[in-house]
């Protein structure tokens, strides 16, 4: 059923002269101009043109790594070999795409590069003591931690102290002090803003770019990497991030690494129409999975790509299994939770089940958060001793700040402003579940803004306008992609029945047809009799046939309701 809004929830867009003018200054699209406008209004034309056409090279050098990278290169340098090369992983995305990535830069100087990456359910979030312990004793050289280690410095330093070089390139806040020196990760600079938030992997791939590590000719075919991870951990799309992103996305359309050129081909997406909405909701969740509930060593060596093709195939096709097996666990615990909060009878925000099984529970805890825009923590145990939660924030929280106030109740702790983690012994769970629905009841969450849409009618939207929109992006996080208004009076609607089993429907505007997609006509119809202001819906290329064509997909109806304000 398609849901609804309120029209005083949006901010509506007519685009007028100065839309006209703004795409003469800018050599672009009226539709372009009308959306930057809407999006961007504020910003100069020199700003907007940056945005438009961002100077990688300007940012990538202008991003502060800190001292640390210099460090890092030294030791990169004073080595001719790094000898028998671990690199010690996390289990999301970005920590398989940093996994990989600093696998193929090491190999260039080392003697044998493997790798681990922790169970979740075993081993915890972070660097694990009990592994570290046995790496001397293993014959390892050299350490390369990657999406976790930079408040692990005591743990580290007794490596160093046995003669392990250690790398650490990471992203994550910083809650205890640095005694090592080659922890390249932005977040220690306290200077550093906005523009200095990107993934673990672009970590690494600025440091490999900016020191000249390995040749710029190698790292552009590493780019993907960064792409994938920076959409995975919803990364800020500032000009760096968006620069990395709209790069990889290329070389994925174009030359895609063996393993995700096999994915692509089992989830049936056509390569050469890669979005940044196949990767979001089809791809990167088929790499998270096996992190979730088994091992992520089956998305490293997806993305390793390396065997027979028979073997690659293989690996992907395991990687969707478990896919599938991780969305049932999450429907399954989303709808147990949905229908507690909606019956009433959930009304805390520090919710535990003994049954859960911790990996999946970050992707609930994220659609909860969304849903109900309130914080929450979703907790199970581990083994009869440490119970493991997660955390989410929405808008006006900081996860990180929360924990950091009841860090020395935990076990282990960790994470970002709206996204954290942490592991607490079973004797103290009680104690700190008190503490957290105190500090989440008294988080002042900042109200859902306005919706800003554009009014215009789909039959005045063609390819090459949706094009040029569409050099806008990648869209994603401080980047969204645009929405598009059309009121119901407007126009007389067709409204007719899609699909075998008439499950969907479409409503014709002109030549154009606006698609809803699990929505009956009959209950558009009902739509039409309660209220209706009008619908929004976005734009999408389409191939049928080998011809491009442009559909429209109806994400909205829009209801009664005083509007707030519109430009």
């Amino acid at each position: 059923m398609l849901p609804t809004c309120l029209i005083s929830d949006l901010k509506i867009f007519q685009p007028a002269d100065s839309t006209k003018h703004l795409a003469q200054e800018l050599s672009c699209s009226e539709l372009a101009a009308g959306v930057l406008e809407m999006l961007r209004g504020n910003e100069d034309i020199e700003s907007l043109k940056e945005w438009i056409h961002p100077d990688f090279t300007r940012q990538i050098e202008s991003l502060n790594l800190g001292k640390a990278s210099a460090e890092a290169k030294a030791l990169w340098d004073s080595k001719s070999s790094f000898g028998n090369v671990l690199v010690y992983g996390d289990y999301d995305t970005d920590g398989i795409c940093s996994t990989v990535l600093a696998m193929e830069i090491f190999r260039n100087k080392a003697a044998q590069v493997r790798y681990f990456i922790p169970r979740r359910d075993v081993h915890g979030y972070g660097l694990n003591a009990g592994v570290l312990e046995k790496l001397p004793a293993a014959g390892c050289n050299t350490l390369i931690v990657v999406d976790c280690g930079t408040n692990d410095s005591a743990m580290l330093e007794k490596l160093r102290e046995q003669g392990i070089n250690v790398f650490v390139f990471d992203h994550h806040s910083l809650s205890a002090d640095i005694t090592i020196p080659t922890i390249v990760n932005p977040c220690i600079n306290m200077e550093a803003g906005d523009t200095q938030k990107i993934c673990a992997t672009a970590v690494l791939w600025c440091w490999a770019w900016k020191e000249n590590i390995v040749s710029r000719q190698f790292l552009r075919y590493e780019v993907d990497l960064a792409a994938l991870a920076t959409i995975a951990d919803c990364m800020p799309l500032h000009n760096l991030n968006r620069s990395l992103v709209r790069y990889g996305m290329n070389l994925m359309r174009n030359n895609p690494r063996r393993g995700l050129s096999a994915l692509f081909d089992c989830l049936g997406i056509n390569k050469f129409q890669l979005s940044e909405e196949h990767l979001s909701m089809r791809v990167i969740p088929c790499l998270n999975a096996p992190g979730r509930i088994t091992t992520a060593d089956t998305g490293v060596r997806a993305l390793l790509g390396a065997g027979s093709n028979e073997a690659v195939y293989n690996c992907v096709n395991e990687l969707m299994r478990i896919n599938r097996k991780r969305q049932t666990l999450t429907e399954n615990i989303a709808r147990e939770i949905d229908d507690g909060i909606t019956s009433g009878h959930i009304t805390c925000n520090v919710l535990y089940n003994e049954s859960w099984p911790i990996g999946v529970l970050s992707g609930v805890a994220s659609r909860v958060c969304a849903q109900y825009n309130r914080p929450v923590v979703l907790a199970a145990p581990v083994g009869s001793k440490v119970i493991r939660g997660t955390l989410r924030v929405p808008e006006g929280g900081d996860a990180v700040g929360v924990l950091r106030e009841i860090a020395e109740k935990l076990d282990a702790w960790g994470g970002h402003k709206y996204a954290a983690g942490f592991s607490v012994l079973i004797e103290h769970w009680r104690e700190v579940r008190n503490d957290l629905e105190r500090m989440l009841m008294d988080i002042k969450i900042e109200p859902e803004g306005v919706k800003p849409v554009i009014s215009i009618s789909p039959s005045d939207i063609s390819i090459s306008d949706w094009k040029a929109v569409s050099a806008l992006g990648p869209f994603g996080n401080n980047n969204p992609s645009p929405k598009f208004y059309i009121d119901k009076n407007s126009i007389t609607p067709e409204i007719n029945s899609m699909g075998k089993d008439g499950k969907h429907s479409y409503i014709r505007v002109n030549n154009a047809r606006l698609l809803a997609f699990n929505t009956t006509a009959r209950e558009v119809l009902e739509m039409m009799g309660n209220g209706l202001k009008g619908w929004i819906y976005h734009p999408r290329l389409d191939y049928w046939r080998n011809e491009e064509q442009l559909q429209f997909i109806l994400d909205c109806a829009v209801t009664e309701g005083q509007q707030k304000g519109g430009v």
